[in-house]
């Protein structure tokens, strides 16, 4: 698990390499293991790397890595599980191996398929692979979006990196503040800016399941290479089993010790479960939680003793979250608000002081197998949608749809006057109607959302659960499951493998008919029906049987709003940061005043993200340290 940089210029740049450096020294805690760094002798294209020596620790792993005739030079930030398998159809192919190394396949890979050598890998992965020759690169990122890739192109070159950061060293990037991308972060589910957008009208993000060509300077060709299916087709508990077992057997690959978070749930007890098997010593485990009477860490350490980990667990400390809050805005460099996220940091702050530099999570599981709480409401609308979208039901709900006020109702009334593709889109501009007004100080200015969604629903599933459900998976959720993979750990030095994001896994899973997952009978609602199925025999009987909670569920947003971070919250409610005007001051405390108030149409969630959005322009720019 690596940080990555690179700069493809449109003609020669003296100061290429300095430029280089510093964007490499701002990604340092990505990589505290070593550095590698590769400039063109035309200083028109140049690579840089920063190494968390997982597989192949030798210096021979050391990237950028270039091929036998030093015509390719690469850097990955990744892991690609099925490397031997695919090292040794290589060979066979009488290509000649330097390492160990599993990123050194890619290379090769490229030799023998060029572009479509994206078809070929597992893992999770950002790369670019620089025709050292032409000054050419190639790049890609995971299907998933497991790992992060920033680029941003100016009059003068393109530069690519890990985090946002090192792209603040660049000349002449465009950071001016894009609208349009902070008023969808502000929207109902979000937590994050989603892709391809982040804060800056000038920086992007490569899309999950997406390559990209840069020539001399400019970006070319941006293409989406994973297109799963999203049609169902029956399967069974054994062949879920199987996938998951092979997952998790794939991410035991390296030169390290693997641990375990343990949250005493389905996901991380099946997870657990498997490495006991697995592994010839005790599996380190690691929780969080309120305190010690919390009831996640009481399962955690029940599912502990079941397995006989070497388990720690640690508890919630407001201020220094909130310190770790501030730094996770600093080397994300744009908003994000999760309170997961800074128990995640602390954990992996500790988790690193053992010096244990890879551990498995259960990220995803929820998104693909339909285990959060809202499935029970997306299930009742997928079953009742084929009749309502009927003749005089549609009619009616097409003139009940502007006079109902928002929520569940009103969010079904626009799910069912929607065409499938459009459905979940329908509900965020509705709400974008809403709120915006609420909050910026010349709405109109915030542009349509029709192009933000849409390229995920080329092949709509029928259900709405389903294309709920993907659309959460690619790009609402990405603060739980891929942001919060990487940016807490990678802060640390600390690399998360989640065998339920692995590529087959998720792909038989998005086949997996709705109702196979989630179930509503006379005992009430059962998420995660068919993965439960899967684990019997596996996982104790009463983590299965298990009410359902999330990460940190204990520690909810609106008690630390009101409680211990309050101070701080109403400090800079007082004088709310305007983003140079395009916010409107006295709308936004107008907010404010309505939840201390305890007005139910104003969330948490909402205040949250304010408070962020106000947190990030005080650091803004701030070098991680």
């Amino acid at each position: 698990m690596c940080g990555i940089a690179a700069i493809s210029a449109r003609t020669s740049c003296p100061a290429i390499a300095e430029m280089l450096g510093v964007m490499s020294s701002t990604i340092r805690h990505r990589g505290p293991d070593d550095q590698g760094k590769f400039v063109c002798d035309n200083k028109m294209a140049a690579l840089a790397h920063r190494r968390l020596s997982i597989v192949d620790t030798s210096s021979r792993g050391r990237q950028p890595m270039l091929n036998e005739d030093a015509t390719l030079a690469l850097i990955c930030n990744g892991e690609i599980y099925n490397y031997v398998q695919l090292r040794k159809e290589l060979e066979a192919k009488s290509h000649s191996f330097r390492s160990q190394s599993d990123s050194e396949v890619i290379l090769h890979l490229y030799e023998e398929y060029g572009p479509k050598l994206v078809d070929k890998i597992v893992g999770m992965y950002a790369f670019v692979i620089l025709h050292i020759p032409s000054g050419e690169m190639f790049c890609a990122r995971d299907p998933l979006g497991k790992k992060p890739f920033y680029y941003a192109e100016t009059p003068a070159l393109v530069a690519v990196a890990s985090e946002i950061p090192a792209l603040l060293a660049v000349p002449e990037v465009q950071l001016d503040i894009d609208v349009r991308a902070l008023g969808i972060f502000l929207l109902r589910n979000l937590r994050q800016i989603p892709d391809p957008m982040t804060i800056y009208k000038g920086v992007r993000s490569l899309p999950p399941g997406h390559t990209m060509k840069i020539s001399n300077g400019v970006v070319r060709n941006v293409q989406r290479f994973w297109h799963p299916s999203l049609k169902a087709q029956p399967t069974s508990k054994e062949d879920v089993r199987a996938a998951l077992e092979c997952a998790i057997e794939r991410r035991l690959t390296g030169d390290v010790e693997i641990a375990a978070l343990l949250s005493g749930g389905v996901d991380s007890s099946a997870i657990v479960a498997y490495l006991t098997q697995k592994m010839d010593t005790p599996v380190r485990t690691y929780a969080f939680g309120l305190d010690e009477n919390d009831i996640e860490l009481q399962r955690a350490r029940e599912v502990s003793n079941v397995y006989g980990t070497r388990h720690k667990q640690f508890y919630f400390q407001p201020e220094k979250q909130h310190d770790l809050f501030e730094d996770l805005l600093v080397h994300h460099g744009q908003p994000i608000m999760a309170l997961p996220l800074t128990h995640a940091s602390m954990l992996f702050d500790e988790i690193q002081k053992d010096g244990i530099k890879t551990v498995m999570a259960g990220h995803g599981a929820d998104e693909l197998f339909y285990g959060y709480d809202g499935a029970k409401h997306l299930l009742l609308l997928s079953k009742l949608e084929p009749v309502l979208r009927l003749g005089v039901f549609s009619a009616l709900a097409k003139c009940m749809r502007g006079a109902v006020k928002p929520g569940r109702l009103r969010d079904a009334l626009e799910v069912i006057t929607h065409p499938k593709g459009a459905r979940k889109l329908a509900l965020y501009e509705n709400e974008a109607h809403t709120l915006w007004p609420q909050i910026f100080a010349t709405p109109n200015d915030v542009a349509s959302l029709t192009d933000w969604m849409a390229p995920w629903m080329h092949s709509a599933p029928d259900a709405y659960i389903d294309e709920a459900a993907f659309l959460g998976l690619m790009q609402e959720n990405a603060h739980a499951i891929t942001i919060g993979g990487d940016l807490p750990a990678m802060l640390h030095g600390v690399e998360v493998r989640c065998p339920f994001m692995d590529r087959d896994l998720a792909e038989l899973a998005l086949t997996t008919p709705y109702a196979q997952k989630v179930t509503l009978g006379r005992n009430g609602w059962s998420g995660k029906r068919i993965l439960k199925d899967a684990l019997q025999g596996i996982v104790p009987q009463t983590v299965l049987n298990g009410q359902k909670r999330g990460f940190g569920y204990y520690i909810q947003e609106d008690a630390v709003l009101r409680g211990p971070w309050k101070e701080r919250i109403d400090d800079v409610f007082a004088s709310p940061n305007t983003c140079g005007g395009l916010l409107d001051a006295n709308k936004i405390q107008n907010l404010k005043s309505r939840f201390d108030e305890k007005d139910p149409s104003i969330p948490a969630s909402l205040i949250a993200k304010l408070y962020a959005l106000n947190r990030f322009l005080a650091i803004r720019g701030r070098v991680p340290s």
